[in-house]
């Protein structure tokens, strides 16, 4: 039995010789991808706002976020106005009309506590403390300039830093948060005016470090 094929059946058929595969498959790809959904690059304006936003609301942390340390001051007005014993400057005064029991919610409670007793073995208390009775200039430079070192208040050790408020009180809020402090809790010492703020400040001016123990004693006679 012969099974062999006539030669004109072992030719190529016509459709194979006279296209190009290879044709057929580079013009498939030069055909653009099928689009997916959700890949789809966002809108200009959209980068413009979210730009927009970034800038502001880094300007609103700036302006408003206070400042970023180991130093908590802002809490609760309501809570804390309540409990605190305000000292008001009389109207008209040296001070302005600014409110120093405000001033002490604001910034200086949360340290110092409502009833000026501090923290024991992190803040000292401002009740009965020499640091802020005996002489009006040391609590003032401590304002100014802030405080660093091993100081004893009361029998008690403490070894920490007070920030710097010089930067971002004025004179008036100074004077009044000091006199409010020196008449507050039991303590009874003369007003500290915004005229001695300033006095110091300006003397004070090329100071860039706060003080030490050390040299607040010298200055102030405490002993």
């Amino acid at each position: 039995m012969n099974d062999k094929k006539p030669e004109s059946q072992w030719r190529f058929r016509p459709e194979e010789e006279t296209h190009d595969i290879y044709e057929i498959h580079r013009q498939a790809f030069r055909e653009p991808p099928e689009p997916r959904e959700g890949l789809e690059p966002p809108p200009w304006w959209l980068w413009a706002v979210s730009v927009i936003l970034i800038f502001w609301g880094g300007f609103y942390l700036g302006r408003y976020g206070g400042i970023f340390g180991p130093y908590p001051h802002v809490l609760e007005e309501k809570r804390i106005l309540g409990s605190v014993e305000i000292a008001r400057p009389p109207l008209g005064g040296t001070n302005r009309g600014v409110d120093g029991g405000e001033v002490y919610a604001r910034i200086c409670v949360s340290c110092h506590q409502p009833n000026g007793q501090g923290i024991v073995g992190a803040f000292p208390p401002l009740a009965g403390s020499d640091w802020l009775l005996k002489d009006p200039e040391t609590p003032i430079r401590i304002v100014l300039h802030g405080l660093q070192g091993s100081i004893e208040v009361k029998g008690m050790t403490y070894n920490g830093v007070m920030p710097e408020w010089g930067s971002r009180l004025s004179d008036e809020e100074i004077a009044a948060v000091l006199t409010h402090e020196r008449r507050s809790w039991g303590n009874s010492a003369e007003e500290i005016t915004s005229d001695m703020v300033d006095r110091i400040r300006k003397e004070t001016a090329n100071r860039t470090t706060p003080w030490t123990p050390d040299e607040l004693q010298r200055l102030g006679g405490l002993h």
